[in-house]
């Protein structure tokens, strides 16, 4: 793990994300884990298609657990790095521990908050899933974000929206109960129809009109109920 000195700092963002509503427990990574496996092929085909490349330099936002960091490594081969940002020591520790499990050596991570996050040099592009939901200005955060990555480079964010998700499982009766407490009890600290707000988040910032998809996972996989 490489922790923030002044020395090495050149440039800070004034960005800072919501407690993590769902905590930082075994418990939670194992369900991040399931989650991340479910996403895997759709963020592994975004972030190509964004121009996520071999020999890059990539800063991962909110890392958690490491699987998008570890993704992102495996896109960027050994000649490019990844440099993963996240606040809770438990996660990094499990993600430290998982990268060395998996053989990679391009992946550093760095603890701290959106708020503090430093560089020694610009990065290539700058990635996320599943964390501009929980930052209080995500586009403070983008316009932040995008001033550690080099001109011209890619940005590249992964979002959820619910709206969908409930139209399709209104005929779900206690599915649809589920889905709908879970939105309603998170509503307070996580926006779970960031991905539709992406374009005009993009936009505020600074940046230029995002390409934006969506796609919709479909399945019965137990992990949903939990």
């Amino acid at each position: 793990m490489q922790r923030l000195t002044n020395d090495e700092a050149t440039a800070m963002t004034s960005l800072r994300s919501a407690a993590y509503p769902l905590g930082n427990t075994d418990a939670e990574h194992e369900r991040l884990i399931r989650q991340a496996k479910r996403v895997a092929p759709i963020t592994e085909r975004f972030f190509r298609e964004a121009g996520i490349r071999r020999g890059q330099r990539v800063l991962d936002i909110g890392s958690g657990v490491g699987d998008v960091a570890m993704l992102v490594a495996r896109l960027v081969g050994s000649s490019g790095e990844v440099v993963a940002i996240e606040r809770d020591p438990r996660s990094i520790a499990k993600a430290r521990a998982r990268v060395s499990e998996a053989g990679l050596h391009n992946v550093s991570f760095i603890e701290s908050d959106v708020d503090e996050i430093r560089h020694g040099k610009p990065f290539d592009a700058a990635v996320g899933r599943f964390i501009l939901m929980y930052l209080r200005d995500p586009v403070a955060a983008l316009r932040s974000i995008s001033q550690l990555v080099q001109l011209g480079r890619v940005v590249v964010f992964q979002e959820p929206d619910w709206v969908p998700v409930l139209g399709h499982l209104a005929k779900l009766p206690l599915w649809f109960a589920t889905a709908s407490l879970i939105d309603k009890t998170m509503r307070g600290s996580a926006n779970h129809d960031m991905g539709t707000e992406l374009h005009h988040t993009f936009v505020e910032a600074g940046l230029p009109e995002p390409a934006v998809r969506m796609e919709l996972p479909l399945g019965k996989e137990p992990y949903l109920a939990q």
